[in-house]
């Protein structure tokens, strides 16, 4: 699980095998955000320190014991890759494995099973092997048995609809394969959640709700074409920034936004009503979750808790920025370089961390999951996450609760997690098809303490909506449908 000591336990698995001469050198495929991890539990657990190289070019640094090297950055320096793999016998380690869940139908994933006929060993990490359906652990099976995750788990599991008992059965055949360290076992103290729900201010409602009746009421829109708006994430992204910040509907998405946001702005045609509502909002009103996020925020700051803030939307993210000054907020998202990448940049996303660990000054770290989502361990510095808006992908929102709640803490730490959610919107249908995943998720892990993180009372690394999954599309539907139907 994630936050579980993946890394140091793999960190020993590379150094047992080569001892048994097995393997010699490790290649290492991960995010850009959990390079830093690697290097620093390499020099905490190891003694000496193997010699460790990122791969970011055509070459790789001679006497290198382990290579990082990122998937989107595997795709063009393949061959390099390759050609260190088979030079001698080496062990291939998949770091948050899941990105690879599209297997031969995605760029990462079909790279990811052709490098793994090349390796000595193949191992993989994941808190969340399976994020969207039970399919994707076969994806993980087929890298590490090569092509067996159909022989190994039930027919079930690549059935549109999977029968209901589909994660016992899966747990039942894939438990022997694999270890998992859930949070009971690891001692670590529960994770405190709240529900705010935030009343829009009464632009914001008609914003949203003459969104809603737009695509609900819509006649000349067939079923199919809703389908084909919700693959693109259009009406789904349309409605998570209706129900936080209406403001970002004419704006459109950042270019630093994730592949799966890049929609245009909201084309109002003659939709002269909705147009009217969205005429200078700004000048207008203040969301209501801005407002209440810098509540919880002042008050964190008075009790001496600093404070990670989660958006998908870059855009609201620099609008905090803005609006937050007063807390001195670290920034990390899309369009902030990481150093792995040979920036000279004043900003980088390790020069934000830890900013936002060290300086006293700074009480707020604003991030997107899919910068900061995976590889980042801040539980020492912070214990308070406030979600502005979640998306579909339970596995997305499982790896960012996890950047604060992980080994390490004490029993006297208190973790809180709020989420604000705006009533009667596209927010509660997020929350209710996230926890039914979680669910399924921690049934197939044999994990129940899922279930309490994810239910609180792109390449696509984490797409908001699957149009695959019928349980979303019917979610989203319902929501859409007229209340007179």
């Amino acid at each position: 699980m994630p936050g579980a000591g993946k890394t140091a336990v793999q960190l020993a698995c590379f150094e047992a095998e080569r001892a048994a001469g097995r393997i010699e050198r490790m290649l290492v495929v991960a995010p850009i955000s959990a390079f830093s991890a690697w290097t620093e539990e390499a020099v905490a657990c190891l003694d000496p320190a193997p010699t460790i190289a990122i791969l970011a070019g055509s070459g790789i640094s001679s006497g290198a014991e382990i290579v990082l090297v990122n998937y989107q950055r595997l795709l063009y320096a393949y061959e390099a890759a390759a050609r260190w793999v088979q030079e001698v016998p080496t062990l291939v380690c998949l770091d948050e494995a899941h990105r690879i869940k599209r297997g031969r139908s995605g760029e990462w994933g079909s790279t990811c099973l052709d490098l793994a006929y090349l390796a000595a060993r193949r191992d993989v990490l994941t808190g969340t092997p399976a994020p969207q359906s039970p399919a994707d652990l076969g994806v993980l099976l087929d890298f590490l048995w090569l092509g067996q995750g159909h022989r190994v788990l039930p027919a079930g599991t690549w059935e549109r609809e999977p029968p209901p008992d589909i994660g016992h059965q899966i747990a039942s055949a894939a438990g022997p394969l694999f270890v998992r360290t859930t949070k009971s076992e690891l001692g670590l103290p529960p994770v405190d959640f709240e529900v705010i729900e935030v009343v829009p201010d009464q632009l914001q409602r008609e914003v949203y709700d003459a969104l809603r009746n737009r695509y609900g009421r819509d006649r000349r829109i067939s079923r199919a074409q809703r389908a084909r708006f919700a693959h693109m994430g259009t009406v789904v992204m349309y409605l998570l920034e209706a129900a936080t910040n209406p403001g970002l509907l004419t704006a459109g998405s950042s270019r630093d936004d994730p592949t799966y946001f890049r929609h245009p702005p909201l084309p109002l045609g003659s939709d002269s009503a909705l147009a009217d509502l969205l005429a200078g909002y700004g000048s207008h009103e203040t969301p209501s979750k801005f407002l209440a996020l810098v509540e919880l925020l002042q008050s964190n700051r008075e009790a001496g808790r600093k404070t990670l803030v989660w958006s998908n939307f870059v855009r609201n993210l620099e609008a905090l920025r803005s609006l937050l000054k007063v807390f001195s907020p670290a920034v990390v998202h899309g369009g902030i370089p990481s150093l792995a990448s040979g920036t000279e940049a004043e900003y980088t996303r390790e020069g934000e961390l830890e900013r936002f660990r060290r300086d006293p000054d700074c009480w707020v770290l604003l991030a997107n999951p899919a910068a900061l989502g995976e590889g980042v361990s801040l539980h020492t510095a912070c214990h308070d996450a406030v979600y502005l808006e979640r998306t579909f992908n339970a596995g997305q929102y499982l790896q960012s609760l996890d950047r604060i709640h992980r080994l390490g803490l004490g029993p006297e730490v208190t973790t809180r997690v709020t989420f604000l959610i705006t009533p009667e919107t596209i927010d509660a249908v997020v929350a209710d098809r996230v926890g039914e995943k979680s669910v399924l998720m921690g049934e197939m892990l044999d994990d129940p303490d899922i279930l309490t993180l994810a239910l609180p009372d792109e390449e696509d690394i984490g797409a908001p909506f699957d149009v695959a999954d019928r349980a979303d599309v019917a979610a989203l539907f319902a929501h859409l449908r007229p209340a007179d139907e």
